[in-house]
């Protein structure tokens, strides 16, 4: 794991739909009205049209952000994000945003992001990315493989492995994907956040 001493990395699995999260979240930006937002939007089925990413750029226009783009790194790899001070990278498919990620270095970006003191919003397969694995993808949540990864390495910016949308009824099946890979896996429902600032780390409900 990379160990940032500036930047946060937000991880979700709904973005910022519980208020608390939201709030958290405008603690650490100093001036909506100046802050511009990078939405990735490759993962989403119907990317920019996509009901969920729209509904997340209105709720950012409603907290007072001008500067909201919608970006998708599969049809643009070549994206500078030096002028984004916030990167929000929508959720969808796992397998396809890893692979276009990869193509397009988006790593590399997000760790400029963070070491510039910027802020990552992940959500769902945007927060699974960030940890050390994204093999829950491919044995717990089923998200179809259609390209072919192989290589389940993730960012490894955050430690552990995050499993998005908890419920009771995956229990059984997370317990036995943490003992045949012998991890730990971090569980996040639909109205936490899991926040990394730095070595702190808060979950916010």
């Amino acid at each position: 794991m990379i160990n940032y001493i500036m930047g946060t990395i937000i991880l979700t699995s709904q973005g910022l739909s519980n208020q608390n999260v939201a709030n958290k979240f405008l603690d650490f930006v100093t001036d909506p009205k100046i802050t511009k937002i990078a939405m990735v939007t490759t993962a989403a089925r119907d990317k920019e049209n996509n009901k969920w990413v729209i509904l997340a750029k209105d709720r950012f226009e409603k907290m007072g952000f001008s500067g909201v783009d919608l970006i998708d790194i599969e049809v643009n790899p070549e994206i500078d994000f030096s002028s984004y001070q916030v990167i929000y990278v929508c959720g969808g498919n796992t397998f396809k945003l890893l692979h276009f990620s990869r193509l397009a270095n988006f790593k590399k970006s997000v760790e400029k992001l963070l070491a510039r003191n910027g802020i990552y919003i992940g959500l769902s397969a945007s927060s699974l990315i960030m940890g050390p694995s994204v093999k829950l993808a491919n044995e717990v949540t089923s998200d179809a493989n259609e390209v072919g990864i192989t290589d389940f390495t993730g960012f490894e910016l955050v430690p552990q492995i995050i499993y998005p949308h908890y419920s009771h009824e995956v229990e059984m099946e997370l317990q036995n994907f943490e003992k045949k890979h012998n991890v730990k896996v971090n569980r996040l429902t639909n109205d936490q956040a899991l926040i990394l600032v730095g070595n702190q780390v808060e979950l916010v409900e």
